[in-house]
């Protein structure tokens, strides 16, 4: 197997989403790319309805938009993972309570020709490349496999699905 036959990312189940999620919060934590998040104060986010444009009250267990939130039925798999370059800060959507998965993990893969170079992460040990980001811009993370089944095994997503990297496409994100 490849190395990038290791590797997931989680996309928005556009079937079920009807919402979008975004970080609502004064401290602007977002722009911390390459930086932890070291805080007990949940951050702020907000969820808002796709018909109305409206704040609606939170009901996913998975939210994929740029930002990844997890319900706290995985928080405990996710803690015991131990992340490389990972924080895991609380975070809150009115009053239900999440897990906002902060990487700051990059690893530039980026190739200007074939878009990720895989070959580059076989000299990285794999606990430090679990989950990272492929370029300091990219908006997307990649996920190991052994932490995609860690997170299935408590239950199977149903907000977002895991797509194999080799099978992605940016033309799959907006299905």
């Amino acid at each position: 197997m490849s190395i990038k036959d290791e590797y997931y990312l989680f996309s928005s189940d556009y079937s079920k989403v009807n919402f979008v999620v975004n970080m609502n919060d004064s401290r602007r934590l977002g722009i911390l790319r390459d930086q932890p998040i070291s805080t007990t104060i949940p951050a702020s986010f907000e969820c808002k309805s796709l018909t109305t444009f409206k704040p609606i009250e939170a009901k996913f267990d998975i939210a994929a938009f740029g930002k990844i939130l997890f319900d706290m039925d995985y928080a405990k798999a996710l803690v015991e993972l131990d992340l490389h370059k990972n924080s895991l800060v609380p975070a809150k959507i009115i009053d239900k309570e999440y897990l906002y998965l902060h990487c700051y993990n990059i690893i530039n893969i980026l190739d200007d020709e074939e878009g990720f170079d895989f070959d580059k992460l076989s000299d990285i040990p794999q606990e430090n490349r679990l989950v990272f980001r492929p370029s300091f811009e990219s908006v997307i993370i990649f996920f190991h496999k052994s932490v995609i089944d860690a997170i299935e095994a408590i239950k199977t997503p149903s907000f977002a699905k895991s797509i194999k990297v080799s099978d992605w496409t940016l033309e799959s994100e907006m299905s």
